[in-house]
């Protein structure tokens, strides 16, 4: 996903995997002890002793019916992940959004806490490297959950841009039909969600009673946002897409896609409008019920818990103040890099009025980065894509584009969304942000690793957004701009976005204000966009710092392997390793950079 962009130009100067572990299996259950059986010896046969299991053929099993225990809870993430589950002996399983019941959410970090004991359990130094490193990233996973267990009101599941209800459609819409099972798995799931969301409003009415609901603010555009999409529903736009999709499943006569269409519309037009309402409703009663119109800093634990999403959403070890004493240097230098170069061709001010990258329409773009990224990156297998518009009614809430990751054994077939709303002139390197080299490139290059299966299960937001933020940032040299301009672009959009990244971090960590807010933002001649920019981090705390602070990382890990690589560094030598390992936090990809040879 393309963050939401506050408009900051710098020229001014003299811009939904695993929640929560639901019910493990236990290791003995699913690995069971060998058995030798005694068995009489004949004079043409001497018995063989079955060999007991070794700890890599324990843990493998154990990781992969962990996974398959999992994927199932909850019927959208198994879809998104995997295309055919029978293939992986998934055969039966109840539609499910999964829960925000306060008292499942509370025993699932038991369980988690159970977990932890059977995976500690494993002796590690009888592991292989690949499955240390699996190890250490489950490991990593659980501690960070388990170090909020106590603050469960803390977690916000409803936002403008990033919320459930804002995701939701979107995720539905997409729903992939391959089947008649997913048919019928679909349609159970838009049943549910009024359930779903009458779960989630009282989980804001147990938030709201713990003095921790929502800013009104934040409230009234959720609620704008769920009014937009049920105006009219009649013209939905998930019925149209749903009639493309059932028409094209094969197997059903004429007679049963009609009776599909119309059993969508009935659910699309009263039983989702009704889901939304309720959750309208719901908020409607909460609003004014807020303690707090600031920052997370404000909330008795709020310092914890924002440290605990900083982790969780960056896969950065390094604490709040370092990553603020990073930040403001990297904006200080990039700042003052464009000041020199524009010193020294003072045209490069009238060529950002004027600029325009080599190709303008998004499948250009992406043939065009096919080919130039080549030089820098490995080669990809095969992957096809599909470009789409966000529907109308979802424009203003939804970023400026977006990549939707297909299942792991199915990633021939890649979507990318695109805002029409909010297309800019940087289309060229938003596009490379989410096609080539970034997510879409990315995912593909990785699952085709054949990862072990149970990484799947544990996001690591800060590597997918730091590696497409990290190369949209290369992207300038490769859209025909000139050098100089290709690099105060560049350096604009990641000082831009690193000041983004430390109002957020002011506003969360140190209590900042809107006044706060602008008196730091006036020093870059930006003020204008303080009250914009506050609100956007208090409804999305975190959010900017997946991107920036995960570039950040990926510059670290880039310079950590020059010096240790020397002479075998190589720019595309780096992206394939870095890619090969996937998804993880981002302490142990530096251990593994080091030790590479």
């Amino acid at each position: 996903m393309k963050y939401k962009k506050i408009q900051i130009l710098l020229v001014t100067f003299g811009v939904l995997m695993l929640a929560a572990c639901g019910k493990q299996q236990n290791t003995e259950n699913a690995v069971p002890n060998a058995v030798t059986a005694t068995v009489a010896p004949t004079a043409t046969s001497t018995p063989t002793p079955t060999p007991a299991p070794t700890t890599e053929e324990l843990f493998d099993a154990f990781t992969e019916q962990l996974f398959l225990d999992e994927i199932k809870l909850n019927t959208i993430n198994l879809h998104y992940t995997l295309a055919h589950p029978e293939n992986f002996g998934i055969t039966e399983y109840e539609p499910s959004l999964g829960s925000f019941d306060i008292e499942e959410m509370k025993q699932s970090y038991g369980e988690m806490q159970k977990l932890k004991e059977e995976i500690e359990a494993f002796n590690y130094e009888e592991l292989t490297k690949e499955q240390q490193f699996t190890y250490d990233i489950m490991m990593d996973y659980i501690d960070t959950e388990l170090s909020v267990q106590d603050l469960i009101l803390y977690t916000e599941v409803l936002g403008p841009v990033t919320g459930y209800q804002a995701q939701l459609p979107v995720l539905l819409a997409e729903y992939k039909f391959r089947t008649v099972q997913d048919v019928e798995d679909y349609l159970a799931l838009v049943a549910l969600v009024d359930e779903m969301f009458a779960e989630l409003v009282e989980f804001e009415q147990a938030k709201s009673e713990a003095g921790l609901f929502m800013s009104d603010y934040a409230a009234e555009e959720i609620i704008d946002q769920c009014r937009q999409f049920i105006e009219t529903p009649e013209d939905n736009y998930m019925l149209d897409v749903f009639e493309t999709e059932i028409n094209a499943v094969e197997g059903l006569s004429d007679a049963e896609k009609q009776t599909y269409i119309a059993r969508n519309k009935e659910l699309i037009t009263t039983e989702l409008v009704n889901a939304y309402q309720i959750l309208i409703d719901g908020l409607e009663a909460l609003k004014g019920t807020g303690k707090n119109e600031k920052g997370l800093y404000y909330f008795e634990d709020g310092i914890r818990y924002y440290e605990y999403l900083v982790r969780s959403m960056t896969g950065s070890a390094k604490t709040v103040d370092a990553l603020m004493e990073d930040t403001d240097r990297y904006v200080y230098n990039s700042l003052l890099s464009m000041q020199q170069i524009m010193m020294k061709n003072p045209n490069v001010i009238n060529e950002w009025d004027t600029y325009t990258f080599c190709e303008t329409e998004p499948d250009k773009i992406l043939e065009d980065l096919i080919v130039k990224i080549q030089e820098d990156f490995p080669e990809l297998p095969e992957a096809k894509y599909t470009i789409k518009y966000v529907h109308p009614s979802m424009e203003e809430h939804m970023s400026p584009a977006f990549y939707l990751t297909p299942p792991i054994d199915d990633t021939v077939n890649n979507t990318i969304y695109i805002n029409k709303s909010q297309v800019s002139r940087d289309l060229y390197t938003t596009m490379a942000h989410e096609g080539y080299p970034g997510h879409l490139y990315q995912n593909v290059y990785t699952t085709s690793k054949n990862l072990p299966i149970v990484r799947n299960l544990f996001s690591c937001q800060g590597y997918s957004e730091g590696w497409a933020t990290y190369v949209e940032y290369y992207a300038y040299n490769l859209g025909g701009l000139n050098n100089d301009l290709a690099k105060v672009l560049m350096l604009n959009g990641s000082a831009s976005l690193g000041i983004s990244a430390y109002v957020d971090m002011g506003v969360h960590y140190k209590g900042w204000g809107v006044n706060e807010v602008s008196q730091y933002l006036s020093f870059y001649g930006l003020q204008g966009a303080a009250q914009d920019i506050f609100e956007y981090v208090v409804e999305e705390p975190a959010n900017y710092l997946s991107y920036f602070i995960g570039y950040r990382e990926f510059i670290n890990l880039r310079d950590v392997a020059k010096v240790y690589w020397g002479d075998n560094f190589t720019l595309k030598k780096f992206h394939e390793v870095v890619l090969s390992l996937g998804p993880a936090p981002f302490d142990l990809l530096m251990e593994e950079i080091k030790e590479y040879k």
